[in-house]
């Protein structure tokens, strides 16, 4: 009997391109950790949860004990107000 894996549907990232974007975050560490001191509590703590934590919307709106719709506007805000404090840029993305 013949076993098949499944094909992989992802890409695969090379070393080098973990480099890159290690250095190109680590580049933009000040700037980032000023945005994300610069935003409210309740919006940090979202934006926290689901960027850092591997939280679900469901799973954050738990754990702060607020509807999932004040989860996606906090985050949507948070979020918002980062990437206009670097330059509405996303620094991992530039070439």
């Amino acid at each position: 009997m013949r076993s098949c894996a499944p094909p992989v549907d992802h890409e695969v990232e090379s070393p080098a391109d973990r480099v890159a974007a290690g250095v190109s975050a680590r580049a933009v560490r000040a700037e980032l950790a000023g945005a994300l001191a610069a935003l409210p509590a309740r919006d940090r703590d979202v934006l926290l949860l689901i960027a850092w934590g591997d939280l679900t919307y469901e799973e954050a709106a738990r754990a702060l004990g607020i509807p999932v719709g004040t989860v996606r506007s906090r985050l949507n805000r948070g979020r918002r107000k980062v990437r206009t404090a670097l330059g509405d840029t996303n620094p991992l993305e530039e070439e």
